[in-house]
C-alpha cells in the first residue's frame, strides 16, 4: 500500500496544518449561469483570468476539452452546448498530468468559483484523484473541503461518478448545492417518484448521459437494479468513480456503523478496474485500516490532515457548578460569540455587547432595549426532540431568537426553519444531532452540545460545522453528572443492543470496543485535565500532539479548569455517597422522601413548630449514620475478606500511594495513578462529610477500601470510573 504524507505550505505555532484560515480561504464569487459555463462557448481557444480581471470569459480552454472536444464546435444554446460536450467525452483523449492540472484549475476557477485550493493536502489528493492510477483514501476534518475533492474530478473527466452517501438529507443537500452550481446530478433514492426514477434511468441509459454524478444510498446499492445500472455503464466505458463518502460508516470501529456499508465491497467486482475514492473527517488508525480492508481498495493512496483547527476555541462548561440558571448561561455565551449589539433608532452605534450580555440585566429588560444584530449563527445540539423545543424556547426568552429542528416536525416546517438559519434571520438552531451533515454554512460561529456525545469521533465531527471560513468560532460542551449517567446508561442499552445481534461473535466484540473506546475518550474530554486538541490529535493518531496554547480553555487557564474538576469530582462522591445513606434507610423519613408520599410521608407531618429544632435533628442523625455507615463497611469488608490473606488487604505506601495493591491488573488500561486520584477524591468526599467524628488514619484506610471496592468490582476502565 502506498502512502503519502504532504505538509500544507501554511504552519500553525505547532507546526501542523490549519486547514481553515482565511488566507487559503475566500468565499466562493457567485456567478452567472453564463458565467460558470463560458469556458465551453470556444474550446479551441486559450484564455487566462489575471487577478483583478471577471470570471465571465468570452472565450476560454475548453476545460477538457474538460466536457467536450477540442475539434468540436458548440453551438450558443448553454443546454445545447452541455449535450454536445457530453456527446464527444468518449472520443476524449487521455490528458497528460500538466493537461490534468490545468483542467482541474479551469473548473475550479469557473464551476466551484475558487481562484485557489482550500489547503496544499486538498490540492494534492485531487491531483492524486484525476490521475487514475489508484484508489485514494481522504481524511480532511470537516470543513476542509472533502466533496470537491470528488466533484472537481468528477467533471474534468468524462462519465458518471457515483456517490454513495448514508443519509438523504445529506443527498439533496449535495444535489442542490451543484445543481446550484449549474452541474448535472441526481439522486436515486426512496424519495424519488415513479417518473422522475424513469428519468434519471432514461439518462444513464442514453449513448453519453447528461447527469454527471448520481448520488445513492448504501441500501439502493443492495438491490439488482443498481448493480446492473453499475455494471452496464461500466461495459459500456461510462463509470468514471466510485465514492464512498462518511466511508467511516463502513467500519466498527466509526462512530456511526451502518451495517449496508459493508456490502459495498462487492460491487468492487462489478467494475473492477474503476478507481475508488473513500472520504471521511473522523476515522482513527484502526478505522482507516478497517475501512481500506471492507471496501477492498487496492494500491491506496492515502492523503490526511491534521485534526488541528486554529480557529476553533474548545471549552467544557461543567453545569454542576453554574451558579446561575444554565440555560442563561449559554444565551450569554452565544451574545458574546455572535458579537450582538443592539439597534436603536435604526443604526448600530447604542448599546455594546457588554451592556447586553451583563449577568445582571434580566431578560426582559435585555428584550426591551431594541432589536439585537447578531453576526453569524450557531447551533444547539440537544439530545432528544422535547430538548429542543425546550432550548430554542428558553433561548428566545432570553433575548436570543432560537428554532427548534427535528425528525419529529413536518418537512414544510423544517425547510423553513433551515432556510431563515441559511439566511441568518434566526441566529440559533436547536437541533438534534443529525442536522448539519452536508450543509455548507461559513459563518457558524458557535456549536454547542448541551449534553456530550457518546463517542469522541462524534463530537470530533460535529462540532467541527463551526468556522468553516477560518474566523475565531467557539465549540462548546454543557456536561454534568447527570450527563455522565445517562450516557453510561445509552452506552450499555447499546452494548446490549449489539450483543443480541445475529451475527459474528468476532465483529460483536469489535463494535463493543469501539463502542466502549469512543464513550471512554468523551468522558476524558470532559473529566480529565489537559489540552482539548491534544485530546482529539491522540485519538485519531496525529504525529504532532503539541498543546494549542491559545485555542482550548485548558491552555488558556489551567489552574481554573483543575481546580473546576476537582470541585466537580468532590460533588460527586459527595451525591453518590450521601445517596447511598438514603437507600440504607436508617431514618423513618426515608421513604417518605425517597418515595414523594409513601408510608412514612403520609403519617409524620412534622415541621419545625411541631419538632423544635428540625434541623438540628436532622443533622444528628445524618452524622449518626454516616458514623455507622462507614463501621458497617469496615465489617463487612473484614467477613468477605477472612479467606484473604492479611498482606493482600495491606494499604501500600508504594511511591506515595495509599491504594490497595497498586500493582493490580485485573482492569485493562486502568493506571495506579488514576486510581490514587479516585482514593484521594473518596478520602475529600469522606472528610467533608465526616469532619470531626473520626481519626484521618481512619478515613484514608476507609477510602482504599472503598476504592479496592470499586477497582474489584469493574471489568473495564468505564464501568470502574461510573462506579
Amino acid at each position: 500500500m502506498m502512502t503519502t504524507k504532504s505538509t500544507p505550505t501554511h504552519k500553525d505555532a505547532k507546526g501542523g496544518a490549519i486547514l481553515n484560515i482565511e488566507e487559503e480561504f475566500k468565499p466562493p464569487k457567485v456567478l452567472t449561469d453564463q458565467e460558470k459555463w463560458s469556458f465551453l462557448m470556444k474550446p479551441g481557444v486559450r484564455s487566462t483570468v489575471r487577478k483583478g480581471e471577471s470570471n465571465s470569459l468570452e472565450s476560454s480552454e475548453s476545460v477538457g476539452e474538460l466536457l467536450s472536444s477540442a475539434s468540436t464546435s458548440i453551438g450558443s444554446s448553454s443546454s445545447t452546448n452541455m449535450k454536445n460536450a457530453n456527446d464527444c467525452l468518449s472520443t476524449r483523449k487521455p490528458l497528460t498530468p500538466e493537461q490534468l492540472e490545468e483542467e482541474a484549475r479551469n473548473v475550479l476557477r469557473n464551476v466551484f468559483g475558487y481562484e485557489k485550493y482550500k489547503t496544499s493536502i486538498q490540492k494534492k489528493a485531487i491531483a492524486g484523484i484525476l490521475r487514475k492510477r489508484w484508489d485514494v483514501f481522504v481524511c480532511l476534518p470537516t470543513g476542509g473541503g472533502k466533496s470537491l475533492c470528488y466533484q472537481l474530478p468528477a467533471l474534468v473527466h468524462s462519465g458518471v461518478t457515483i456517490i454513495f452517501s448514508p443519509l438523504i438529507a445529506l443527498i439533496q443537500d449535495q444535489v442542490l448545492a451543484c445543481k446550484a452550481r449549474g452541474i448535472k446530478c441526481d439522486s436515486l433514492n426512496s424519495k424519488c417518484t415513479a417518473d422522475e426514477r424513469a428519468a434519471i434511468i432514461e439518462d444513464l441509459r442514453a449513448a453519453s448521459p447528461q447527469i454527471r454524478m448520481l448520488y445513492i444510498t448504501p441500501e439502493s446499492a443492495a438491490t439488482a437494479n443498481i448493480q446492473r445500472l453499475i455494471s452496464n455503464l461500466n461495459k459500456r466505458g461510462l463509470l468514471n468513480y466510485l465514492v464512498v463518502d462518511e466511508a467511516h460508516c463502513v467500519t466498527h470501529w466509526g462512530h456511526d456503523f451502518r451495517p449496508d456499508y459493508l456490502k459495498l465491497g462487492n460491487l468492487r467486482s462489478l467494475a473492477p478496474e474503476v478507481r475508488w475514492i473513500a472520504l471521511t473527517a473522523t476515522a482513527n488508525p484502526k478505522a482507516q485500516e478497517d475501512i481500506l480492508k471492507q471496501l477492498k481498495l487496492s494500491n491506496v493512496r492515502m492523503f490526511k490532515a491534521s485534526t488541528f483547527r486554529a480557529n476553533l476555541h474548545y471549552d467544557v462548561i461543567l453545569k454542576d457548578l453554574i451558579e446561575c440558571v444554565p440555560e442563561r448561561h449559554l444565551a450569554l455565551f452565544v451574545m458574546k460569540a455572535l458579537s450582538c449589539i443592539e439597534k436603536k433608532n435604526n443604526d448600530t452605534k447604542g448599546t455594546t455587547i457588554v451592556d447586553v450580555c451583563s449577568p445582571s440585566t434580566s431578560a426582559s429588560k435585555r428584550e426591551s432595549h431594541g432589536q439585537r444584530v447578531f453576526t453569524g449563527s450557531g447551533i444547539v445540539y440537544c439530545r432528544t426532540r422535547e430538548e429542543c423545543e425546550k432550548m430554542a424556547m428558553r433561548l428566545t426568552e432570553e433575548g436570543v431568537p432560537a428554532r427548534a429542528y427535528h425528525a419529529g416536525l413536518n418537512n414544510k416546517v423544517r425547510d423553513r426553519v433551515q432556510e431563515e438559519w441559511m439566511k441568518n434571520e434566526i441566529p440559533i438552531i436547536a437541533a438534534t444531532i443529525s442536522f448539519g451533515m452536508g450543509i455548507d454554512k461559513a459563518d457558524v460561529r458557535v456549536v454547542v452540545h448541551w449534553t456530550a456525545s457518546q463517542n469522541l469521533a462524534a463530537y470530533y465531527q460535529e462540532s467541527g460545522r463551526a468556522g468553516r471560513d477560518g474566523k475565531r468560532s467557539y465549540c462548546r460542551v454543557y456536561y454534568s453528572r447527570d450527563d455522565r449517567q445517562l450516557l453510561n446508561f445509552l452506552i450499555n442499552q447499546d452494548i446490549r443492543k449489539t450483543r443480541a445481534k445475529k451475527i459474528d461473535k468476532k465483529l460483536i466484540d469489535e463494535q463493543i470496543k469501539a463502542a466502549q473506546h469512543g464513550f471512554e475518550k468523551m468522558i476524558e474530554f470532559c473529566e480529565k485535565p489537559g489540552c482539548r486538541h491534544v485530546a482529539f490529535a491522540k485519538y485519531f493518531g496525529d504525529e504532532d500532539t503539541r498543546p494549542c496554547r491559545v485555542s482550548c480553555d485548558y491552555c488558556k487557564d489551567p489552574k481554573a479548569c483543575e481546580e473546576a474538576l476537582t470541585r466537580f469530582n468532590e460533588e460527586s462522591w459527595k451525591m453518590v455517597i450521601n445517596s447511598g445513606y438514603r437507600k440504607r434507610g436508617h431514618s423513618n423519613y426515608d421513604d417518605g422522601f425517597l418515595y414523594e408520599g409513601g408510608k412514612y410521608a403520609q403519617n409524620e407531618h412534622w415541621n419545625a413548630d411541631d419538632c423544635g429544632d428540625a434541623t438540628t435533628l436532622l443533622e444528628t442523625e445524618e452524622k449518626k449514620r454516616r458514623t455507622e455507615i462507614v463501621a458497617e463497611e469496615f465489617a463487612r469488608r473484614r467477613r468477605a475478606n477472612t479467606a484473604a490473606s492479611a498482606s493482600s488487604l495491606h494499604i501500600e505506601d508504594t511511591s506515595g500511594m495509599k491504594i490497595i495493591q497498586p500493582s493490580a491488573k485485573s482492569v485493562p488500561n486502568l493506571t495506579a495513578t488514576r486510581r490514587e486520584m479516585i482514593r484521594a477524591t473518596i478520602y475529600t468526599a469522606l472528610l467533608a462529610n465526616l469532619a470531626g467524628e473520626t481519626d484521618d488514619a481512619t478515613l484514608e484506610s476507609a477510602s482504599a477500601s472503598i476504592e479496592y471496592e470499586i477497582y474489584k468490582s469493574s471489568k473495564n476502565s468505564t464501568t470502574y470510573q461510573h462506579k
